[in-house]
């Protein structure tokens, strides 16, 4: 897990960015009728606007709610796994209910239209960020953050070892 705020911003990344691009193309794939290239242009196109949306919703407000819950839930003795699993219900539940509104929005839907089917949206988002998360964006993302914190080890190393030498 991240150790500091920069490893911490690059983690938040690259979530984000996975998260974002593979629901928003997804959902942008439902809407037009199925996965083609028109859907993945789409989703190229609306994941700015998304992407800055859900990095500053996540950062701002849903990232705190997620600390107090898993402050509740997760004790300092519960294993990494038990924190990892925790943090990732949380965050998809409560990211996958407010981007599911925020999403019919940037989509075009009108209010009447993203609250009618939200019962229909909302648990189909939840399923696919859920798995998404546990098993492609958390992975990758703490892979990317091994390999940055290997790095940083490595050269922390080589500068103790040339002040040894000194």
């Amino acid at each position: 897990m991240p150790t500091n705020k920069k490893e911490g911003l690059i983690f938040g990344i690259s979530m984000c960015f996975i998260m974002v691009f593979f629901m928003g193309l997804l959902n942008i794939s439902i809407h037009l009728g199925g996965f083609n290239v028109n859907s993945i242009k789409t989703a190229i196109i609306a994941f700015p606007v998304t992407f800055i949306i859900a990095f500053i919703l996540e950062n701002v407000v849903i990232g705190k709610i997620n600390h107090m819950l898993l402050e509740k839930f997760v004790d300092k003795s519960d294993s990494k796994n038990a924190y990892i699993l925790f943090n990732c219900f949380f965050i998809v539940t409560l990211m996958s209910l407010v981007m599911t509104i925020i999403g019919g929005f940037l989509g075009g839907d009108n209010a009447q239209t993203i609250f009618s089917e939200f019962f229909i949206r909302w648990p189909r988002n939840f399923c696919a960020a859920f798995f998404l998360n546990i098993l492609v964006a958390g992975p990758i993302s703490r892979a990317i953050l091994r390999a940055i914190q290997s790095k940083n080890d490595a050269v922390d190393d080589s500068v103790l070892a040339n002040q040894n030498n000194d």
